[in-house]
């Protein structure tokens, strides 16, 4: 029996395990040098020599394994029989039976402490963020969800919106484009994802109302995540909805939902009394739906917040953690990992593997905020190589990562935090565009997948209580298999905050060498911001590493021979053992097929301990092979592995793929996944390259060579053999070139506008209003000050712009005094019969605005009634914010006119509006365009009328320019300045051939202090909302499918000028191109979006 730790005596006692096994062992961490040098070490060699002291270290072994039985726990490794051939992952034959927990429903689904395991194989998750309501085109969801699974995620985890399906109290839609939830189910399962599905009913997600429904937040004494009767009715009767289709789904019956979350960052606190009442009426409610598999929630911190062991309406504990914050403004700040996931999940649910459902991916950015980019720095590579990596040393073994995708927060979807653009700095950009950082997660993510023992791989000290470096700035975790005996050193800073870079040694321990010190010779160098996993007897197939200096990324066999990728900086010392029988001759190749590689040096090849170490330094180089005839080691520079692949085969639907059933693919931007035609005899490609980088239109491939024929998304290519057993060929260039790709220029399309807002003048006919009548308010939290209620939401109205219309008398009205409620960035503008009185531009830090204004004597009629007109934004409905906030009813802050008098020249006289009225969206609840409703339009005039839809007929409406700068003397002339509103229209062509995939936007500009405030629509879809004075966004990404990448599109313009300052024009309006990629997606159908009714004439003026 070997030791796993040796008591240091001159150490406040700390708990520390070893291990108990019958076979051969490594020792564990040496003591400290305070403890003889002669019991430091006791390797397996060691104890089987004929050393005269072998009676003595016995004596001395049996001694400390007493004082260990006193003062450490006994960690029994043997709960698990697994298989470690290299070949398989874990499986679980021969586990306690008391290990192992299942809903009681379904064993294809199960769980202990290491991991989940599915179909009776341990599965480590690797999730990412998707949320399909914000990518309203089903035929992307498959290219998103590729991306995913060919940047080595196994998972996607999806929030499920109410509000979005819910589209009225009784209309609840599950079909169409956009939310057709089992079309996006179908295409993560064809993708090889697992789905963990999050129905709410409370998302948050920066989400209007956090995904509640707008008709919902105005009930009288509707009081949300409660179980208060009016909520438990609604949501209830959604889920009758919406949870047999996730049902239908899961796993145990042919599809891929293996979790199931109640509730979002969720707990009970004083503000929430009947909180576990709500939780288990949710959790009883998904059971008695038809859910089977295990239930969760996810813990908004370290709060222990509906934990199994003390809750049994949920199976497993999931903890959010969001270690970088969400200020982008300094995003090379703050870069310190938290290190105590590890004890809190063993003290807190220690039956339940340690999971993350949303671990920090990127951030959301506010009105007013830095932009996306600072918030893509701040989660960058660096931050993906530290923190993720910190998460396998605390011993994660199921993380989903927020966000993976963002996607927009198209029409009214946002609530007042975020604008449109919910890019989130994600891996999979916007405009659907990989990120560096995808690629470095890539790294992480397919290690993972092809290192089976980590999984069972327990802790086993760290530089806090064990020397393992020779720098103390440089700190490392151990983890070992207590089978495969597989170590797994994870080397980061002691502060990961440094800035600077660090030379060490590491201590390791191998079944042949013992304890060593690597590189045997010369250091190692940790880069400023840089982790690594150093691996210690890893076997590969039937290669098995003494150790490596380089990192693995991944292996594979090819006709039955291991080809291993190995990565590391070259201008480093790189240091690899490998344990082999005889003496085994090989070749150290550079990228050319060149063997002239001789800055090499061999220890101990093909000694008794039948290793072969191999040092190398290969500055110059970008790519190097070791080729022997029993493996191949694939040596990469670091900068140059972004672009290896190891897709998955598109018939394997199991998302648990084997290594040993990898083929890799070396070059080009994105390998989706590869298929076998003709009987085996020929291996497809499918994958996307970048018709504008600068990488080589090379490919390289590892594949058995009972593949014959290679074909690169169906087309057949020529491929060259290596001499190092790849396969080489150049990439066919598409059958078009890109001067085809034709974007046409704006500022030279032939656009039609009106005047938006004729509701100003004094004889507009409103009869057909929603007359302001209530006198009780059903916001008992936030009534308002005056009567009657100008809530919109309260008469049906609940997104964007909503136009009021009071009447009064002017003998005695002086002036105004008004309180405007609508959220960060919100504003208003207010007319006095026809002429502009006052407005509000709006801060990203104000939900609200009051002011007094005096009329001019000029403006106010004393014979004639007076109308006073007011245009006020709506920035979306709060979230709750009782867990965060401590105000549980957040969702009712108001939204519209909460004050307004008038005030009279005599004080203590009477001064009243006679009435009200208002108009938000055409319709209210009651929606024409169910396609996009109810969260695409808002009251201004344009749209009511339909004039965003494409088949509006705008035939009537005179020529005009959105265009600021318009030459003097062109016609039509430029807007003059004037508060006001105007709606533009154009009809333009793009053409981009359906080979290539063209990520495509709108940029708009105005100026910083140019008060206007923008909508832009693209075939009667809003995808984007431009504030100038406050921003920062002016880049709208289009998906294809709302834009119509071959034919025609419609962009309709509403362009508000605030005040008199202002003009309803802007500087800069043009289309973007985020890239040109041939790809095998195929070309993105654009449906038939038209949304124009008749009985929108109603509205006309």
């Amino acid at each position: 029996m070997a030791m796993n730790a040796v008591l240091d005596i001159s150490r406040p006692f700390r708990p520390r395990r070893f291990i108990a096994d019958s076979r051969p062992h490594l020792t564990g961490p040496p003591v400290p040098s305070r403890i003889s040098a002669d019991v430091s070490t006791l390797s397996r060699a060691q104890v089987g020599t004929r050393s005269r002291r072998r009676g003595s270290v016995v004596l001395l072994s049996c001694f400390l394994f007493v004082l260990c039985l006193i003062q450490y726990e006994i960690l029994h490794f043997g709960e698990l029989a697994t298989q470690h051939d290299g070949n398989d992952r874990n499986s679980i034959s021969g586990i306690s039976v008391s290990a192992i927990k299942d809903t009681g429903l379904t064993n294809v689904v199960q769980w202990d402490h290491n991991s989940l395991i599915i179909r009776h194989q341990r599965v480590f998750i690797i999730s990412g963020e998707f949320h399909y309501w914000r990518m309203p085109v089903q035929h992307l969801y498959l290219d998103v969800f590729q991306k995913m699974r060919a940047t080595g995620l196994n998972a996607v985890s999806i929030y499920f919106h109410w509000g979005y399906h819910a589209v009225t109290e009784d209309k609840i839609i599950f079909q169409g484009v956009g939310r057709d939830i089992q079309a996006m189910l179908d295409a993560a399962k064809r993708a090889g994802l697992y789905v963990i599905a999050r129905p709410g009913p409370y998302i948050h997600a920066e989400a209007s109302a956090g995904g509640i429904p707008g008709w919902l937040v105005t009930k009288k004494d509707v009081e949300v995540r409660t179980d208060e009767p009016t909520y438990t009715k609604a949501w209830q009767k959604y889920w009758r909805e919406i949870i047999p289709i996730i049902a239908r789904n899961q796993i145990d019956r042919g599809g891929n939902v293996i979790a199931l979350q109640i509730e979002n960052e969720y707990m009970q606190t004083e503000l929430y009394p009947s909180a576990r009442n709500y939780m288990r009426n949710l959790s009883e409610g998904a059971r008695s739906l038809g859910i089977v598999v295990p239930i969760f929630h996810n813990d908004l911190n370290m709060f222990e917040s509906f934990i199994p062991k003390n809750f049994s309406a949920v199976d497993l504990y999931g903890l959010d953690s969001y270690p970088r914050g969400f200020d982008c403004r300094n995003p090379m700040s703050n870069f310190k990992i938290q290190t105590n996931y590890r004890e809190y999940f063993a003290k807190v649910s220690p039956g339940t593997p340690n999971f993350t459902p949303e671990f920090q991916a990127g951030a959301y950015d506010s009105w007013g905020g830095p932009g996306y980019e600072n918030c893509v720095q701040m989660t960058g590579p660096e931050f993906v190589n530290v923190f993720y990596k910190n998460n396998i040393a605390q011993k994660f073994t199921m993380m989903s990562h927020y966000m993976t995708y963002g996607g927009t927060n198209w029409g009214g979807l946002a609530c007042p935090s975020v604008y449109t653009s919910y890019d989130y700095g994600a891996a999979i950009s916007e405009s659907r565009i990989l990120r560096d950082k995808a690629n470095e997660a890539k790294l992480l993510w397919t290690f993972i997948r092809s290192s089976p023992t980590l999984l069972s791989a327990q802790f086993v000290a760290d530089s806090d209580n064990y020397a393992y470096t020779d720098n103390n700035d440089v700190f490392a975790t151990e983890l070992r298999d207590p089978h495969s005996l597989t170590g797994y050193y994870i080397v980061r800073s002691r502060d990961t905050n440094s800035r600077d870079g660090k030379a060490y040694r590491l201590k390791v321990r191998t079944t042949s060498e013992g304890e060593i010190q690597i590189p045997l010779k010369g250091s190692l160098t940790l880069r400023p911001r840089e982790s690594r996993i150093i691996v210690t007897d890893y076997k590969a197939g039937s290669l098995w590493f003494g150790y490596t200096t380089m990192e693995v990324f991944t292996w594979t066999t090819v006709d039955e021979k291991p080809v291993l990728i190995l990565y590391g900086n070259f201008e480093d010392q790189n240091e690899f053992s490998i344990k082999q029988h005889g003496d085994v001759p090989f070749k150290f190749y550079n990228i050319r097929g060149n063997a002239a590689l001789r800055n090499y040096r061999i220890k101990a090849a093909a000694t008794k301990k039948n290793d072969l170490c191999i040092t190398s330094i290969l500055d110059g180089e970008n790519r190097a092979v070791v080729q022997s005839h029993d493996y191949i080691l694939a040596l990469f520079n670091r900068p140059d592995i972004y672009n290896v692949w190891t897709p998955a085969w598109a018939a394997d639907l199991d998302p648990n793929t084997r290594p040993y059933r990898q083929v890799i693919v070396i070059g080009p931007y994105l390998v989706r996944n590869v298929t076998s035609e003709d009987h085996g005899k020929t291996l497809n490609i499918n994958g996307d390259s970048d018709m504008e980088s600068n990488l080589s239109d090379m490919v390289e491939v590892y594949v058995d060579s009972s593949f014959e024929n290679i074909k690169w998304n169906g087309e057949p290519v020529h491929a060259y053999w290596t001499r190092f057993k790849s396969r080489t060929f150049k990439l066919p260039r598409p059958n078009t070139n890109l001067a085809e790709i034709r974007i046409p220029d704006l500022r030279k399309a032939e656009w039609r506008g009106i005047d938006a807002i004729p509701e100003i003048h004094k004889m507009y006919d409103d009869s057909k209003w929603t007359i302001a009548d209530k006198m009780e308010s059903t916001n008992q939290w936030y009534p308002p000050e005056t009567f009657p209620v100008l809530y919109p939401g309260e008469y049906g109205f609940h997104v964007g712009n909503a136009i009021y219309r009071g009447r009064f008398s002017g003998e005695n009205a002086k002036g105004l005094r008004i309180q405007v409620w609508g959220g960060s960035a919100f504003g208003f503008t207010a007319w006095l019969n026809g002429v502009y009185l006052m407005s509000y531009r709006g801060s990203p830090h104000n939900a609200w605005n009051q002011q007094e204004v005096t009329f001019p004597d000029t403006l106010v009629s004393k014979d004639e009634m007076n109308f006073l007109v007011i245009l006020a934004d709506r920035m979306g409905y709060e979230e709750d914010n009782g867990v965060t906030e401590r105000d549980p009813h957040s969702t009712l802050y108001p939204r519209g006119i909460r004050l307004i008098e008038l005030i009279p020249h005599e004080p203590g006289s009477t001064c009243e509006f006679s009435q009200w009225t208002l108009q938000g969206n055409a319709g209210g609840e009651d929606y024409d365009d169910l396609l996009r409703a109810p969260y695409n339009e808002d009251g201004i005039y344009a749209q009511r009328i339909g004039a965003h839809f494409a088949d509006f007929d705008d035939t009537w409406w005179p020529p005009a320019t959105p265009f600021l700068n318009q030459l003097a003397g062109m016609s039509p002339e430029s807007p003059k300045p004037g508060a006001g509103v105007s709606f533009y229209r154009t009809a333009v062509e793009i053409v981009v051939p359906d080979i290539l995939d063209v990520p495509l936007g709108v940029r708009m500009r105005a100026g910083e202090r140019s008060g206007v405030r923008v909508e832009v629509f693209i075939n009667g879809w809003q995808f984007g909302k431009y504030i100038s004075d406050i921003g920062p966004q002016e880049e709208f990404a289009i998906p294809p499918g709302i834009i119509n990448t071959n034919g025609e599109n419609v962009v309709g313009l509403q362009v508000w000028a605030v005040d008199n300052n202002a003009t309803v024009g802007l500087d800069v309006l043009e289309f973007v191109v985020y890239g040109k990629y041939a790809s095998s997606i195929g070309s993105i159908p654009h449906d038939d979006y038209r949304g124009w009714h008749v009985e929108r004439q109603m509205y006309l003026s």
